[in-house]
């Protein structure tokens, strides 16, 4: 009886290892078969209120931009692709300046944007676009190797975004205690934003700049007293999750 045990325990064991062998064996097929065609990018940088004349006064390191994307580079030959993509992109402006936009209804049922000054300095006032964005580069490479895996490139492209919403924050500390209003509305923001982009790099990463030519402002939405519709532009850094 111990006998029949042990050979029937010996010959589970054999089939148990082939199993798991097996498996792991095709767990390792399936992960190296599995190559998303693109990447996934993040861009990190800063948001630059451009012309002057207007009521809206940035700081550079508070006003970041951050933009999740998707991109697939398509190769025309082994130095130059052209690179379209479709993703998220936030920007956020923090004013230097005691200010605020505000959005009201006039008597006549019209809605007028405007720069509004604040009886007091916040701790934090700043206006957020979130667009969906289609970015569109074309890049040439320099030096030997395959494709886009480590190689110097430069890059030219251009960006359309769609505005998907809009809001301020200000943030008030008084009393030692924090009060915080968030207001969502367009405040005017044009809906279609369009524009250039410039980029220098190695494999996927790179720094970029990119020059809106678009308004920040609808042409017909632009804030009371305002003679300057503004545009922005952004510097930053871009690199791939995976």
């Amino acid at each position: 009886m111990k006998v029949h045990t042990r050979i029937l325990a010996i010959f589970m064991f054999f089939q148990f290892s082939s199993f798991a062998q097996s498996s792991s064996e095709n767990k390792i097929d399936l992960e190296s078969n599995f190559n998303l065609p693109g990447y996934l990018k993040l861009d990190f940088g800063f948001t630059i209120v451009e012309n002057k004349g207007h009521s809206l006064k940035s700081d550079l390191f508070p006003s970041r931009s951050l933009d999740l994307y998707y991109s697939k580079p398509l190769f025309l030959g082994e130095d130059f692709s052209f690179n379209p993509g479709i993703g998220i992109s936030n920007d956020r402006l923090s004013f230097s300046n005691d200010i605020i936009l505000s959005e009201f209804v006039d008597l006549d049922g019209n809605r007028n944007i405007i720069v509004d000054t604040l009886s007091f300095s916040p701790d934090k006032n700043s206006l957020k676009s979130t667009y969906l964005v289609v970015p569109l580069d074309f890049r040439y490479y320099f030096g030997s190797g395959s494709y886009d895996k480590r190689r110097f490139f430069i890059g030219l492209g251009g960006e359309i975004g769609l505005l998907l919403n809009s809001s301020t924050k200000l943030k008030e500390i008084k009393n030692n205690s924090s009060n915080v209003i968030k207001n969502k509305k367009d405040f005017g923001i044009n809906d279609l934003k369009y524009g250039i982009s410039f980029q220098i790099g190695v494999g996927n990463f790179h720094f970029y700049y990119k020059r809106y030519l678009s308004n920040l402002f609808d042409s017909s939405s632009v804030p009371m007293y305002e003679n300057v519709n503004p545009n922005i532009n952004k510097v930053g850094l871009s690199f791939s999750i995976f």
